[in-house]
C-alpha cells in the first residue's frame, strides 16, 4: 500500500514507490535515490548527540536519546538529565523517566541508581560501518545505535562503539527497547550475530529542512532531513518485517 512519507512507520525499511513532484524528484536523484530504492525513516532521536561519561565499568557511550532519559542529582544538588551536564560534572544517577529496559541497560554499562557519573563530553554525529554476518554484507548504523550494541571479542565484553576494526564482534544484547531491536534487525544485526567494524566517519547529514524534519537514513550511509511538504511527495511502500 502507497503511502506518503509523512505517515509511514518509524524504523521500517520503506521502498519509494513514486515521487509526485519534479523538484523533489531532481533534488533525491542528485543525492542517489530514485524510485525503487529503500531507506529507514528515522525517529526524532536521530537529531540528538551521544554523550561519553564515565561509570563504574569505565568510560561507556549513551545515545542521545536514552541520555535525555537518565536524571542525575549532581554534587551542588541540581538534578537534571544526562544531556544538561557539561564537561567534567559529577553527579549520581537518581532514576529514568523510561522503561525497565532502560534501567536494565544502564546496568549492564554499570550505569546503577545511587552510583556516581562524570560527564566527559558531547560526540560528534559519527557512522559505522559494519559487516553483517557470514555475507558480509556492509550496513551503516549511527553511533547512537552502536552504543546500543553490546557483546564481546574473545572474553572482553563491550559495547560496538569501542571495537575495534577486523575484529569478530559477538551481539549478546541490545541495550534498548522493541524499537530499537527492530531497527537494527533490519540491518541484520541482532542477538547472537557476528558482526565486524569496518570503518567510522563523519556522519553525512544533508539538512533541507530548517525546524521540523522528516529524517531518512540509507544503508550507504545517507541521513537526509526533508521538510514536511518534501516528504509529503514521496510516496513509499513499508517492507514486511
Amino acid at each position: 500500500m502507497k503511502i506518503s512519507l509523512t505517515h509511514a512507520p518509524f524504523d521500517r525499511q520503506l521502498i519509494i514507490s513514486d515521487i509526485t513532484e519534479a523538484g523533489v524528484e531532481t533534488l533525491l536523484s542528485r543525492l542517489g535515490l530514485f524510485r525503487g530504492d529503500k531507506f529507514v525513516r528515522e525517529d526524532e532521536e536521530v537529531l540528538l548527540h551521544p554523550v561519553r561519561l564515565r561509570g563504574e565499568k569505565g568510560e561507556v557511550v549513551l545515545g542521545g536519546g536514552m541520555a535525555t532519559r537518565v536524571i542525575v542529582h549532581l554534587d551542588d544538588g541540581r538534578r537534571m538529565p544526562l544531556t544538561d551536564m557539561r564537561t567534567g560534572q559529577r553527579g549520581h544517577i537518581e532514576g529514568t523517566t523510561c522503561s525497565a529496559n532502560l534501567t536494565e541497560a544502564l546496568n549492564v554499562l554499570g550505569l546503577n541508581e545511587d552510583e556516581e557519573v562524570v560527564y566527559l563530553r558531547q560526540l560528534p554525529s559519527m557512522d559505522y560501518t559494519v559487516a553483517v554476518g557470514k555475507s558480509g554484507r556492509a550496513v551503516s548504523i549511527q553511533e547512537g545505535m552502536a552504543a546500543k550494541i553490546w557483546g564481546r571479542i574473545g572474553e572482553r565484553r563491550l559495547q560496538f562503539v569501542s571495537a575495534g576494526k577486523g575484529q569478530p564482534f559477538f551481539v549478546e544484547k541490545i541495550l534498548g527497547g522493541l524499537r530499537s531491536t527492530k531497527a537494527l534487525e533490519e540491518k541484520g544485526i541482532a542477538v547472537g550475530h557476528t558482526i565486524n567494524l569496518e570503518a567510522v566517519a563523519p556522519a553525512q547529514i544533508f539538512n533541507m529542512a530548517v525546524q521540523e524534519a522528516v529524517v531518512i537514513s540509507t544503508d550507504d550511509g545517507l541521513h537526509l532531513h526533508l521538510r514536511p511538504g518534501q516528504a509529503e511527495r514521496i510516496l513509499v511502500e513499508p517492507m514486511e518485517p
